[in-house]
């Protein structure tokens, strides 16, 4: 196996797509620093799984993909191919090449594919387990996997050497082994409680299963037999039916003409009592017009003599009034002549004040700028003294300060020198762990961030599929709950409909006239008036009961056509019924609008109902007089107002009849017929509804489905990269552990050097500014000194003038001040005087103003006070003329009562008669009706009890049922039956069913915990075996890699020792691993002691020697040679030669030595900023070049 190829395209600094071609032997990759070389062998850490972006030296996995520069555009994805060829079949592949592709999109969708196949980044990395190669094998080694080996602890070396060992594999088997041990344990222990409850449920199932056996045939007996019988009873009960139709019907018939008779008579008695009512309210109203009339009378002469003293008082008030109106208007010219005086006073005053002030502000001015002057003075000749002895202290300072100030910058200088080359060499050393620790730390950042973003996305994944699993759960759940809606629906649909067909409800004669219509026999028929008008659900009941037999009548189109259907019932001897031809029935309307206003009304009965405007004339002739009203408290107000004068049913089927009867209770209506047909219609939309809301539910549940598929999918994915990244984030942390320790020694030392010598060069550069201030101030004093004593000379005869002109100044100021504040005080007091004269005025007008409207008011209530007892004199002459003509009324009025109450007496003598023959039939229909609705009660019972018990119609039971002779010996027979079922007890007829699958489950999962129990005995071999091969194998290749390292090293060191050491023998597979060394001429206690060199040294010594054990097919080497000095280089490139004959070598190097041993060159340009170019030269051209 080797590496035949690597084509890149879009990754790094590679945009346009590139192949690299290999053959045996060595191939250097080299070029200038910032070229992209290394990028070449990042590309191939990439395609082999690599997801550490520190790693691939960049913060994010977008990183690898090419980000445009000034003159180019970025490109949206990165691919690395890699192509190997497997002839030898060393890879676990029947190809003989197998290509292996990493494909990285910007918006962060990745792809992994072999051999053109998508595969899983898993799928990858077992590929190349135990080959060397792989993102934890050692055909990948920079400068940092160098270094890790030397200085990563002991324990965490043995990555490295486990993969050279080759139990990399076995190690994987095993964690594999040992997760499917882990979950045969849990299926062990769920299985055996699983199996342990059911072996307790299996016999009881059995008991009950063949219980119910024998249940399910009696059952089947019992309901055959039971349907049989009531399909008789049945048959029995519809005859039964149509006679008491029959018969209802003809005294129907003589009870309505009698009705009709008593209506009449009532509407004359009715006519005569509102009559004599009349009468009576008006007398009773001319009666009242007496008493409130004679009651006016009194109250008319009250208002006379109240007015007459009312107009005596207001006269004395008003004489009161203009008295004190004179004596106001006298003070108020007093007060007025007051006020011109005052104001005159206050004006002078305030003149003379005015004077005063302007003189005193005058003054005072002069005298403030004359205190200014003098206290200027002042400050300024203590200023100039005080000045002139700290000049001269200060001048004796600074001379002092410029002798130390030379003397301790001389001393700096010395210091700062010897400090200087030390800082320097602490300062590399400190700068270089720091970017260390800064690579590492920015590793471990992007991996803490990348691993934080994917269990983020882990847990609002889970969380998302939690909740669409509910979600899932519950659209299935509705979607069975409507199914199951839909399914009822339309098991009521379908018996409403046999109802329907079958006209259940309606008399023989009835049906038999409209099936002989249907089919052909007869002409003319249009339907029954059920069937042709329809209601809407809250007014069914009350229109049936208004309706009452009538909803069965028949509905022809002419006279003859009615003719011929009662000879058809008579012939054939079917009964009875009535016809409704439309060329003769025409029915008037109740016309009462007051009725639309009464409280409880709905409307009239005709109004209620839709129908074809063809049978407007038969709805009216049935329902036009009869009103519909709430209740039957609203019912019997409305009838008791209009005279009990038409019919009225309310909503709830009670009834007042015309002529003040009441009909109402508990009735069974003729079959539901409108409420059937409502039912039927709301079913149907139901229905429909129904099957939308079940399509909307599956299509949200398949929706669903697929999602909560993805959401799955996707989090598996999310758990592998959160694997290697924890492996990963282990490794950073170790070498961050190791750098961070260098680091805090070297930063220490550093920092105590940084600030000896901060200090020593603050020192010398205050000590010489001090210098140089300390002389610029000594000659600034002396000459201050000098200007200050001329000026303190001057300024001591100006003190002495402005102090005399500030006392003459002083004096005159007082004076005036004297003088204002006299005047101030008169001002003060005018003004207070003036004020309560103006108050007073003010009072004095609104006296005045009062007086004058008390004035009107008493002389408007004199003039309205007469004329109103002329007006009561005249409404008392009126009053007498009304109480006379009230008298002459009520006599007229009394005659008209006495003539209407004779007769009405007379009618209702007369009408004794109709009740008695009214009474008579109205017995015979209820107790007809009676018996009708026992009748029809069982019927109802037996049809719904035929739904409710076996889910049947009537004609669905007909064609089940077995014809009975006996229906006794049938019944008898029926009860043997039930006693039987009853005898049994409880039944679970589900356990016939249950005892199937338990029984199954039972003998199914037995033999899976047989089989889990070898499952486990066998993974717990393997688990054992594992781990004795992997100790023996990893024991035995240590020994040799042991072996190896210490001749490598003393071979390219040129002597000294080497070992490699095992911290726990006892446990190889856990034991860390130390490397003990010792270069010629030296002790050495740690590896760390060694130099950077002889560090890189020792762990190439060591690659060679797992090289030596387990050849890789092929090695990358990023720049591993860095640290080396050129002689080293030398020996390191020799060396590697000798492996080329198992091992391809690619090198990424700067270093002319390792150049010189290549076979082939790659050199890497950046001829335009930020894209990489590549040239390849073979071994001739090589040559050609070193001569």
């Amino acid at each position: 196996m080797y590496l035949k190829s690597l084509e890149l395209q879009g990754f790094k600094s590679f945009p346009d797509k590139i192949k690299l071609t290999f053959d045996k032997g060595l191939t250097a990759v080299v070029g200038p620093n910032g070229s992209g070389k290394s990028n070449i062998g990042d590309s191939v850490r990439w395609v082999l799984g690599e997801q550490s972006t520190k790693t691939l030296r960049g913060n994010k996995m977008e990183d690898v993909i090419f980000s445009g520069t000034v003159a180019r555009k970025p490109v949206g994805f990165a691919m690395v191919t890699l192509n190997i060829d497997n002839s030898d079949r060393e890879l676990n592949s029947d190809d003989d090449e197998v290509s292996v592709t990493r494909k990285l999109y910007r918006s962060g969708e990745s792809e992994y594919k072999i051999n053109g196949k998508n595969v899983r980044l898993k799928d990858i990395n077992e590929l190349f387990m135990d080959t060397g190669l792989g993102r934890d094998g050692y055909s990948i080694i920079g400068q940092g996997r160098i270094a890790e080996i030397v200085s990563a602890k002991s324990n965490e070396r043995r990555d490295i050497f486990e993969e050279a060992a080759g139990i990399s594999k076995f190690r994987y088997k095993k964690v594999e082994a040992e997760r499917k041990l882990a979950a045969a344990q849990d299926n062990l222990l769920r299985l055996n409680d699983i199996v342990a409850e059911l072996e307790g449920r299996v016999v009881p199932l059995k008991i009950q299963s063949e219980k119910a056996k024998k249940f399910v045939v009696l059952a089947q007996q019992k309901k055959t037999l039971e349907i049989s019988v009531w399909v008789n009873r049945l048959e029995e009960l519809i005859s039964k039916l149509d006679e008491l139709e029959n018969a209802l019907l003809i005294n129907k018939t003589e009870y309505e003409n009698i009705q009709n008779d008593i209506e009449r008579e009532e509407l004359k008695i009715q006519d005569g009592y509102r009559k004599i009512q009349e009468s009576t309210v008006n007398i009773e109203d001319l009666r009242e017009k007496i008493l409130q009339t004679e009651q006016f009378s009194s109250e008319y002469k009250s208002d006379i003599a109240v007015c007459e003293n009312d107009i005596a008082h207001s006269e004395g008030s008003l004489a009161s009034v203009r008295e004190q109106q004179k004596n106001q208007s006298a003070y108020k010219e007093k007060i007025s002549k007051q006020i011109e005086e005052k104001i005159t006073q206050i004006e002078e005053i305030k003149k003379q004040s005015e004077s005063i002030e302007t003189q005193l502000e005058q003054v005072k001015k002069s005298f403030e700028e004359a205190q200014r002057e003098a206290d200027s003075i002042g400050k300024s000749s203590d200023m100039t003294g005080n000045e002139i002895n700290n000049l001269y202290i200060k001048l004796s300072e600074f001379r002092s300060e410029i002798g130390n100030s030379d003397s301790s910058a001389q001393d700096a200088d010395e210091q700062l020198e010897m400090l200087q080359n030390q800082r320097k060499q602490l300062s590399e050393l400190a700068e270089q762990y720091g970017k260390e620790k800064d690579e590492i730390s920015d590793g471990i950042r992007v991996l803490k961030e990348k691993s934080e973003e994917l269990r983020n996305k882990f847990v609002g994944l889970t969380k998302l599929y939690n909740d669409k699993q509910k979600k899932l759960s519950d659209y299935k759940k509705e979607s069975e709950n409507i199914l199951f809606d839909i399914r009822s629906k339309e098991q009521r649909k379908k018996l409403l409909i046999d109802l329907e067909n079958n006209m259940e409800g309606f008399a023989k004669s009835v049906r038999e006239i409209i099936k002989a219509s249907s089919g052909g026999r007869i002409s003319g028929i249009r339907g029954t008036v059920a069937q042709l008008i329809n209601v809407k659900q809250e007014y069914a009941t009350a229109i049936e009961t208004a309706l009452g037999g009538a909803m069965q009548n028949i509905i022809v189109e002419d006279d003859t056509a009615a003719k011929r259907c009662i000879r058809m019932l008579k012939e054939q001897r079917m009964g009875r019924a009535t016809f409704l031809p439309m060329t003769s029935v025409r029915g008037n309307v109740l016309n009462e609008q007051r009725l639309y206003s009464e409280n409880g009304f709905v409307s009239m009965a005709n109004e209620l109902v839709e129908f074809d405007e063809q049978y407007r004339g038969i709805v009216n002739s049935l329902l036009g007089r009869t009103a519909v009203a709430d209740d039957i408290d609203s019912a019997a107000m409305i009838a008791k107002k209009f005279g009990y004068k038409f019919r009225i049913v309310t909503l709830d089927g009670q009834v007042v009849n015309a002529g003040g009867s009441f009909t109402g209770g508990s009735a069974v209506h003729s079959a539901g017929v409108f409420s059937r047909k409502n039912e039927l219609e709301s079913i149907e939309k139901d229905i429909e509804s129904l099957n939308v809301k079940r399509s909307e539910a599956e299509l949200k549940t398949q929706r669903l489905a697929d999602e909560t598929a993805k959401l799955a999918r996707q989090s598996e994915e999310i758990k592998e990269e959160l694997a290697v990244l924890t492996q990963d984030k282990i490794r950073f942390d170790s070498e961050l552990a190791r750098v961070c320790a260098l680091e805090k020694q070297t930063v220490s030392q550093a920092e105590d050097f940084e600030n000896r010598f901060n200090s020593l060069q603050e020192k010398k550069k205050n000590a010489l500014e001090n210098a140089k201030n300390a002389q610029e101030k000594f000659e600034e004093i002396r000459n201050r000194i000098r200007i200050a004593e001329e000026n303190l000379v001057k300024e001591q005869g100006r003190k002495e003038s402005v102090r005399n002109r500030r006392e003459s100044l002083s004096a005159e100021m007082s004076e005036l001040k004297i003088k204002s504040a006299e005047l101030a005080k008169d001002y003060e007091s005018s003004q207070r005087e003036l004020e309560t004269l103006k108050s007073g005025m003010t009072d004095t007008a609104e006296n005045l103003g009062r007086l004058s409207e008390e004035e009107k008011s008493l002389e408007q209530t004199i003039k309205e006070k007469k004329e109103l007892i002329e007006e009561r004199k005249q409404q008392l002459e009126n009053v007498k003329t009304t109480i006379e003509t009230c008298n002459t009324d009520i006599k007229k009025w009394q005659n008209i009562h006495r003539e209407q109450d004779m007769y009405v007496t007379n009618l209702r003598n007369g009408m004794k008669a109709l009740n008695d023959a009214k009474e008579k039939y109205s017995g015979e229909i209820s107790k007809i009706d009676e018996r009708k609705i026992s009748a029809q009660r069982d019927y109802d019972s037996i049809i719904n009890q035929l739904y409710e018990v076996y889910e049947m119609t009537r004609s669905e039971a007909e064609n089940a049922a077995e014809k009975i002779n006996d229906r006794m010996a049938a019944q008898k027979e029926l009860n043997e039956i039930k006693m039987k079922i009853r005898a049994l007890g409880n039944v679970n007829v589900g356990a016939i069913e249950e005892y199937k699958e338990v029984s199954e489950r039972f003998k199914f999962l037995s033999e899976q915990l047989t089989d889990v129990r070898t499952s486990k005995r066998d993974l717990e071999k393997l688990i054992e075996d594992l781990t004795g091969d992997m100790c023996r194998i990893f024991a035995e290749s240590f020994v040799i890699i042991n072996n190896n390292f210490k001749s490598i090293f003393t071979e390219l060191f040129g002597g000294g020792k080497a070992e490699l050491v095992l911290t726990d023998p006892e446990n190889v597979l856990e034991s860390g691993i130390e490397i003990r060394v010792a270069p010629p001429g030296k002790v050495i206690k740690n590896l760390i002691s060694l130099s950077g060199g002889e560090q890189s040294f020792v762990a190439i010594c060591i690659y060679f020697a797992i090289l030596k054990l387990k050849p890789a097919p092929f090695c990358i080497l990023d720049e591993i040679d860095a640290a080396l000095d050129e002689v080293n280089v030398k020996k390191y490139a020799q060396y590697l030669k000798k492996f080329t004959d198992k091992t391809q070598f690619v090198l990424v190097t700067h270093r002319r030595s390792a150049m010189e041993e290549a076979n082939v060159l790659y050199g890497v340009t950046m001829q335009e900023d930020g894209i990489s170019k590549l040239l390849k030269m073979e071994q001739v051209d090589i040559e050609n070049t070193a001569q």
